[in-house]
C-alpha cells in the first residue's frame, strides 16, 4: 500500500492520546459518584482510532501503529523519569511537585509493556476475523466486541499496576470497572463518528482491506505484504 493519505494522520493521533494518558496516569477523577481513571476517559479515542485504522488498512498496519506506539511510550516515560530523578537548584519550587507525581512513572512503562500490546492486538484481531466471517457487513458489532474486550484487558492488566499504592485493591476494582463501563458507553455513543470516518476513509484512500491468509503474530506486522487483498474496487 503506497501513497496512503491519512494513515500517518492517524498514527500521530493515537500517539498523541498515548502520551495523555501517560501524563494523567495517577489521575482519578469523580464524576456523578463515580470514579474513574483520568487516562480511561482519553483512552476510548486510542481505540476508537486503532478500529477505524484496522478495518480500513488491515491487521498489519494497525499493528505497525501498536509497535511505535510502545516505542515513543518508552521514550516518553523514561525521559520523564529521567528528569526527575536529576537534581534541580535549591531554589525550585516545582522540583518536589513533579519528583511527587512521576518518581513512580516507571510503574506506567511496566503496565503498559504488557497491557498495550495484548490488549491491541486483540481489538484488532478481532475486528480483521470478524471483518472476513462476515463478509465486511455488521461493523457496529465487530466494534463493539473488540472495543469491550480490549478494555477489558486493558483496565484488568495495567490499573492494578498503576494505582497499587494509592488506593484499596477493592477502590482499585471500583475504579477499573466504573471505567470500563464509560469505555463501553463512550464506544457505543462514538459508533456512528466512527462509522462515518471509515466510509470516508475508505473512499479518500480507495482502501478496503481484507486480511485474507495473513500471518496474525504480532513480530511480523513489518514483514512485506504478500497477502490479503484490497477489495475496495468491488
Amino acid at each position: 500500500m503506497n501513497n496512503l493519505k491519512l494513515y500517518g494522520l492517524l498514527v500521530g493521533l493515537i500517539i498523541i492520546i498515548m502520551a495523555l494518558c501517560d501524563a494523567l496516569t495517577f489521575k482519578a477523577v469523580s464524576i456523578a459518584g463515580y470514579d474513574f481513571a483520568a487516562s480511561g476517559l482519553i483512552y476510548s479515542f486510542s481505540f476508537f482510532l486503532l478500529s477505524i485504522t484496522t478495518e480500513v488498512y488491515g491487521y498489519k498496519l494497525a499493528g505497525r501503529i501498536i509497535w511505535v506506539q510502545m516505542i515513543c511510550n518508552i521514550i516518553f516515560v523514561l525521559t520523564i523519569n529521567l528528569f526527575v530523578l536529576l537534581p534541580s537548584p535549591e531554589s525550585s519550587t516545582t522540583a518536589i511537585l513533579y519528583r511527587d507525581l512521576y518518581h513512580n512513572v516507571w510503574r506506567v512503562l511496566i503496565g503498559s509493556c504488557i497491557s498495550i500490546p495484548i490488549s491491541y492486538f486483540i481489538n484488532s484481531l478481532i475486528i480483521s476475523k470478524l471483518k472476513i466471517y462476515m463478509y465486511g457487513k455488521i461493523f457496529m458489532l465487530r466494534f463493539m466486541i473488540s472495543n469491550i474486550l480490549g478494555s477489558a484487558i486493558l483496565v484488568s492488566i495495567s490499573y492494578p499496576i498503576n494505582f497499587y499504592d494509592q488506593f484499596t485493591i477493592a477502590k482499585i476494582e471500583t475504579i477499573a470497572f466504573d471505567t470500563w463501563v464509560y469505555k463501553i458507553i463512550m464506544a457505543t455513543l462514538l459508533f456512528p463518528l466512527c462509522a462515518y470516518l471509515t466510509k470516508s476513509i475508505k473512499k479518500i484512500e480507495q482502501i478496503d482491506y481484507f486480511d485474507y491468509g495473513i500471518s496474525y503474530n504480532p513480530a511480523n506486522v513489518f514483514t512485506p505484504e504478500t497477502t490479503g487483498k484490497n477489495i475496495y474496487a468491488k
